[in-house]
């Protein structure tokens, strides 16, 4: 929403830019072109002599002068008014759009690893297969912000487990633990990390089909920037 509106500010600033640029060349144009007359014609005219006989405007020597020069002073003046207005318009827009600014994304929870449903056994917290190289860049992303926290989510689908007193919020919680082991033998600090799980409340898929399920069976590895840094 915030950037739909900076972009519509923007073409407002753009508009008026041009709707101003199109106002000076007006105002150059009736400047350099406003109605003549020229100095040998006039003299003909008092002297009784036909326009015929008269040098010709292109061939003509002679200066020219205004026809109307109050008229022409008064357009000038309106259009200068309309351009100071414009101007104003435009300063005024550009100090709003300076005063907006955009959502600190770099304080907003960053989802660094999304371990699927393949990574476990179906109905428990056992690990298939992590290839090393993911182990190593989340290890590494995670070294680069000492100061933040790792919040690691568990997800389930809704299929039940079927394990009595083992629900999917259990499940959940657990294959979260099984990732944040995973880190912590890595060299990542105990005390940075969290673990929560969801069980099957936040399903990212439908649970009607066998991929949608697989999508819903999830443990989302989140960086959290540090409470009031830069």
């Amino acid at each position: 929403m915030l950037l739909n509106r900076v972009l519509f500010m923007r073409l407002v600033i753009l508009g008026l830019s041009f709707t101003f640029l199109l106002l000076s060349a007006v105002v150059t144009f009736k400047a350099l072109n406003q109605p003549v007359r020229n100095l040998a014609e006039q003299a003909a005219v008092q002297n009784n002599v036909l326009p015929g006989n008269v040098m010709s405007e292109s061939s003509s020597p002679i200066q020219q002068t205004t026809e109307n020069p109050e008229t022409n002073q008064a357009q000038v003046a309106e259009l200068e008014a309309t351009i100071a207005k414009l101007e104003e318009k435009l300063t005024t827009t550009e100090a709003v759009i300076e005063n907006i600014r955009p959502p600190e994304t770099e304080k907003l929870p960053r989802t660094l690893q999304v371990f699927s449903g393949t990574t476990f056994r179906s109905g428990r917290d056992v690990i298939n297969d992590i290839p090393f190289s993911i182990v190593d860049k989340l290890v590494k992303e995670i070294s680069a912000y000492p100061d933040s926290r790792i919040v690691i989510e568990g997800h389930t689908d809704n299929i039940p487990t079927g394990n009595l007193h083992r629900d999917n919020m259990d499940l959940s919680l657990r294959r979260a633990k099984t990732i944040a082991n995973i880190l912590v033998s890595h060299g990542i600090p105990l005390e940075r990390i969290s673990v929560m799980g969801y069980g099957d409340t936040h399903p990212i898929s439908t649970n009607n089909t066998d991929a949608g399920r697989t999508k819903n069976r999830r443990v989302e590895v989140k960086l959290m920037p540090k409470e009031g840094g830069n």
